[in-house]
Parts: structure tokens; sequence; C-alpha cells
């Protein structure tokens, strides 16, 4: 038989059981949603039938992947025994399944508002103490999504803020204090006037300060392995590097890609690898996790040839560089703002 031909609701929901069972839940959704418009077609309707039938079909969608459908479902459902006055209809199953279509949409919030409800009603029909205890951690396992959430949101926007303010400092750099006495030494340096745009290139220099201070950084790991940066590879290695004077207010640019080859040793062993520390600029700091639009970020390399435990442990250890390379190229910045 089939469903458009069926004119009993109740054979429709029973119909609908027998596919549910089967796991066919797009014919039982077919069935139970045929049941809703017989009732409605009716003149006199029982809220707990139009409420269990649209109960079954919330739990079919959310079968099938439709939370947004199945919300409305659950939602209307609650909205026929709200209408009717219906108190004897126990709601928790239908606020149970609308909980979990919200969190299907992502809406933590209002899953964990029907979670609870739905428990509350549980704890108001006399369900069984295990049924309660399972809402109740539903409502607490949907608690932490929607912390989780909510701290990703929290840290989405700080993303955004924080690019919004380097942005800014990207277009204007940093702000150098004006100096009264002739600008110091460094290269293409220009007579500054009010109206004048000057520019001093400090390239040569923060380049030769930074390749002094990394070379000879060294990670001492508690295994014993020891790891230390011995050469900048300066074909790839860029550095950049301006201060500019405009109307007697000064900013600084810089931006720098660093190359650095490192030498490891662990139990009698030794290798070489390279550690690439880039997106170092005016509009950038270093801060461990940090997004890539505002933070340093580095890369590791090394010989895929060679494995072995010693060499895993000197590919983990490899890291710390990033940590030590930084802070000594902070250090030269804090001497480049000083121009």
């Amino acid at each position: 038989q089939m469903v458009r031909d069926l004119k009993d609701a109740d054979e429709a929901r029973a119909k609908g059981n027998e596919h549910f069972k089967a796991a066919d839940f797009a014919a039982a959704l077919a069935h139970y949603e045929k049941g809703v418009e017989l009732l409605k077609s009716q003149e006199e309707v029982s809220a707990a039938n139009v409420a269990t039938l649209l109960s079954n079909s919330a739990l079919c969608l959310l079968k099938l992947k439709w939370p947004d459908r199945a919300k409305k479902a659950a939602s209307l459902a609650l909205a026929a025994v709200k209408q009717a006055g219906d108190t004897s209809f126990d709601q928790s199953k239908l606020f149970y399944r609308r909980a979990l279509a919200c969190e299907g949409l992502l809406e933590f919030g209002l899953a964990v508002d029907d979670m609870s409800r739905a428990l509350q009603h549980a704890k108001k029909s006399s369900q069984s103490l295990a049924e309660q205890h399972r809402l109740k951690g539903e409502v607490e396992r949907l608690k932490k999504l929607k912390a989780s959430a909510e701290e990703h949101e929290h840290k989405k926007q700080q993303q955004k803020d924080n690019e919004r303010v380097a942005e800014v400092q990207r277009m204007q750099g940093a702000q150098l204090k004006a100096k009264s006495s002739t600008a110091s030494a460094g290269y293409a340096s220009q007579p500054v006037s009010s109206e004048y745009l000057a520019e001093q290139d400090f390239s040569h220099w923060a380049f030769g300060q930074v390749r002094s201070a990394v070379i000879g950084v060294t990670h001492k790991a508690q295994s014993g392995a020891t790891l230390e940066v011995v050469e900048v590879q300066e074909p790839q290695t860029k550095v950049h590097a301006s201060v500019t004077n405009k109307k007697g207010s000064r900013a600084l640019y810089y931006d720098m890609d660093l190359h650095l080859v490192w030498k490891g040793k662990y139990a009698g062993n030794e290798m070489q690898g390279l550690i690439r520390v880039y997106n170092i600029a005016h509009d950038t700091k270093f801060q461990l996790g940090g997004d890539e639009n505002t933070s340093y970020m580095y890369q590791l390399g090394w010989d895929q040839r060679q494995n072995g435990a010693w060499v895993e442990e000197l590919k983990t250890e490899a890291a710390e560089l990033f940590d030590l390379v930084a802070v000594k190229v902070d250090g030269v910045i804090k001497e480049l703002r000083k121009k």
C-alpha cells in the first residue's frame, strides 16, 4: 500500500514504526508525516497523537542528518501540547530531540536549555533514575560543547581584533620617538624637512646584527641532546628594515625571513637540519600558539634519509630553537627601535 493511499493515522503510525525498526528512516518519516496530515484533516484531534507523530518525525530527521527540520518538527510538537494545555503528556523526549537538533545546528546555548528541560520533565514524570542520570550526563556534555564553542568564538574574535590592529600598524609602521639630533648612522640617509618624506635604510645593519645574534644559539635538552645554530643561509634569508620621517613623525618598518642551519648531537650521533623563522615584521610579535596573521612562525627541515631513536629525539628538540632565535631577534629589533 502506498503512503498516499493511507486513510487512517494510526495505521500510518504503525507502518512508520515498522519502517523505523527496519532502519528505513526515510520511509518511516513519510508515514509519520502522512499521519500528521490525516490528523489535521479531522475536526477533533488529540494533541498527544499529533505530538507523538511529530516527535517520531523529529527522530527520523535526526537519523537522516536534517537537524533544521528535526528542530521544527519538535517545536511544532511542543506547541501542540502547550496549546492543548495537556499537562499529562511527557515532553522530555520532545525537548531531548530538539536539543540534539540544536546541537547539530551548533546552537549549543539552546541545546543546553532544551536538554535541561528534558531532564526536568523526566523528573516530573517520574522516569527511571537511570534515564534521569543519562539526561544529566547529556546536559553536562552539551555544557562542555557550549563552553568550547564560546572559547573558539572568543579566540576568533581576538584574532580579528589583533589583525585589525596589525593592519593599522602594517600601514603606519612601528611609531618611534622624534629625534632632535642628526639621524643616526644608517644607509641611504637623507636630510629631513617638516614637509618632506625621508627614509633611512637599516637593512644591511639589521642583517649583520641578526646574523651575529643567532649564530651560536644553543639548546641543551634534558636527554643530553644539543642543537646549535651554525649558519645563516644568506641567499634565502631576507631582512628589510627602514625608518621613515614625515613631517616630524618617525616610523619603523621591517620584515625578516630567516633560514638557519642547525647541527644536532645526541648519543654519539650528529645530523644537520634547517629552521626557517618567518613572519617577523613590525605588525607581528613572538607569541607561542599565536595565529599566523600576527605572530612569528617557523618551519623545520632535516635529512629524511636518516632514522632511528636519536634522530627522532633531535627532530623533537629542534623546535626549541624557535623560542631561542625569536628572543635574539627581538633583541635586535629593540636596538633597531633606537635608530
